[in-house]
């Protein structure tokens, strides 16, 4: 007889593992060896037996320690003692409880008897993309998607014929049962009806609309209103607005992912726009007012004396929409200090004089002197 492999090794699992640890490593192992999932492999019925005694024994706690202390040799009679060496009866006697707990109907229906049913499987969803500016994105827009759907024919409401009668084989269904003896008992599997393809009818006079097909193709223009707020990468769902499901199936959706154009003023940054905004070196020394872009429009910014490069000015709620919440970011206006580059005879006499009239603290915000130097220089 040959020698039982330890039931941990078989697991997988330490022997400090929770009740936890061997349930999740049984059902993994369970499904990668069941017979019904590998019908070629001769051997995968045995390491399925062979699996379902470890898990059988493990998780029970009063076997488990039964077997920690005697190994496979329980001894009969001893208050741990079972028939068949641990709980449960016949070793095998438990498998309708496992499969129930872990897979349902999961390997096609109900393993012991019982009627399963297939639903009719649902469309396939479909994707398009449209483009929105900055502005568009924050206060939202309407926009016009055209997308090509495939559609239950009009003509024959999706059965293929303009005349038709029940199908014999599976008695209008659509599917068919098939039940087969195994170690686990009455098994039960449902498969679409090769005889009419699943549509439970077969046709006698094939419509020409869709020429026996039950589907058409159709270019369907939807209207979409873009919400405030959005970002590149976001989507849309319009349910039911897909392709079309198998005769009672329900339709798929429509995905629309939406892509924001660049602005040539604004940088996004989350709920936050920033704006580089260019200043000459001498309105950043003296201070200055101007305007800067909004999604309102322009907007006067106050440049202080003094300003240095890369200075941020923040405008509060002058920018995105929050799309989870309310209230609106800001505007961060980034000071970009124009140095120049090319200079006149004078203009480079004028710079020259004002470095010989300027000492450390013109930099380093020694009073006045700076301003009013500066503005001498340039009378």
């Amino acid at each position: 007889m040959a020698t039982k492999r330890d039931y941990y090794e078989v697991l997988g699992v330490s022997r400090e593992a929770s009740d936890m640890e061997v349930k999740k490593a049984y059902r993994r192992l369970a499904r990668s060896h069941h017979p019904d999932a590998n019908p070629e492999d001769h051997g995968a019925e045995e390491r399925f037996k062979e699996l379902t005694e470890a898990y059988e024994v493990l998780s029970n706690a009063e076997a488990r320690r039964a077997y920690d202390t005697y190994g496979h040799q329980v001894p009969r009679g001893s208050a741990n003692g079972y028939p068949g060496g641990y709980p449960g009866g016949d070793q095998f006697g438990g498998f309708q409880d496992i499969f129930e707990t872990f897979f349902g109907d999961s390997f096609g229906g109900s393993f012991f008897g019982g009627q399963t049913s297939r639903a009719p499987s649902r469309g396939a969803d479909v994707e398009t993309e449209v483009e929105v500016s900055l502005r568009e994105a924050a206060y939202g827009a309407d926009r016009e998607v055209n997308v090509q759907i495939v559609k239950n024919c009009e003509v024959c409401e999706g059965v293929g014929g303009t005349e038709s009668h029940t199908c014999g084989t599976c008695g209008g269904a659509g599917a068919v049962r098939t039940v087969r003896q195994s170690i686990l008992g009455q098994m039960v599997s449902t498969q679409a009806c090769s005889a009419c393809g699943g549509r439970g009818r077969i046709i006698d006079v094939t419509c020409d609309n869709c020429r026996g097909g039950g589907r058409v193709s159709d270019l369907q223009t939807r209207r979409l209103r873009i919400p405030q707020g959005v970002e590149t990468g976001m989507r849309l769902r319009v349910s039911g607005a897909g392709h079309a499901g198998e005769p009672g199936g329900a339709p798929g959706d429509l995905y629309v992912r939406i892509n924001v154009t660049e602005d040539p003023e604004l940088v996004r940054d989350g709920e936050d726009l920033i704006h580089r905004l260019k200043v000459s070196f001498v309105g950043a020394a003296l201070g200055t007012q101007v305007e800067v872009p909004t999604l309102d429009g322009p907007a006067p910014v106050s440049v202080e004396a003094g300003t240095q490069p890369g200075a941020t000015l923040r405008l509060r709620g002058e920018g995105m929409p929050r799309i989870r919440g309310r209230g609106r970011g800001d505007l961060k206006v980034v000071v970009d200090v124009m140095v120049p580059t090319r200079l006149t005879g004078e203009q480079r006499e004028l710079l020259e004089r004002f470095d010989e009239v300027s000492g450390e603290e013109t930099y380093n915000g020694g009073g006045g002197s700076f301003f009013d130097r500066l503005k001498g220089v340039f009378r």
